[in-house]
């Protein structure tokens, strides 16, 4: 995805708005994260002193499973991030700032709206924030289904307090 700059440097304009659908064609990454192939961008550029900084939000769909019921389902994720427009690289340089190379008035995104979207993706994921999950017992998919488990099943540690409880 590359992002004409030319006009915008030379203007007296202080900043710029893009917002594209985009889409990644590489098969090996869209297979290893389940990625759904378009993808919005949205961002804006801003001259600061002689620098140019990119604000942006890269939004994406996920093929993900629950965490708690292990459904599959779409996941929309938002993720937003900032760079810095450099002429030249700073390969040395620590610093957790993302730099883009501008190259002849036009910078690159492919590689870094990729980056960006694997750090991003969540760990682990739900379907709802109320997920019920499944049962630990039978295996029941509690969103869709009661469980026909006995409710008093205990922790079998903690037979011998029960014990006592008794007399």
């Amino acid at each position: 995805m590359l992002i004409k700059l030319k006009e915008f440097l030379s203007s007296d304009q202080l900043s710029y708005r893009v917002s594209e659908n985009f889409v990644i064609d590489d098969e090996d990454f869209l297979s290893k994260t389940h990625l759904d192939k378009s993808i919005v961008f949205a961002g804006e550029f801003y001259k600061v002193d002689e620098s140019v900084i990119l604000n942006g939000t890269v939004m994406y769909t996920v093929k993900d499973k629950c965490a708690r019921c292990l459904d599959e389902f779409d996941n929309k994720i938002e993720t937003k991030f900032e760079a810095l427009i450099v002429k030249q690289l700073d390969e040395d340089s620590e610093s957790d700032e993302i730099q883009l190379k501008i190259t002849d008035g036009c910078v690159d995104l492919q590689e870094t709206i990729k980056q960006i979207i694997y750090l991003s993706m969540p760990m682990k994921s739900l379907c709802s924030k109320d997920c019920k999950g499944i049962c630990p017992n039978c295996g029941v998919n509690l969103n869709n289904d009661n469980c026909k488990c006995e409710d008093n099943l205990t922790d079998p540690r903690f037979d011998k307090l029960r014990d006592l409880l008794k007399d």
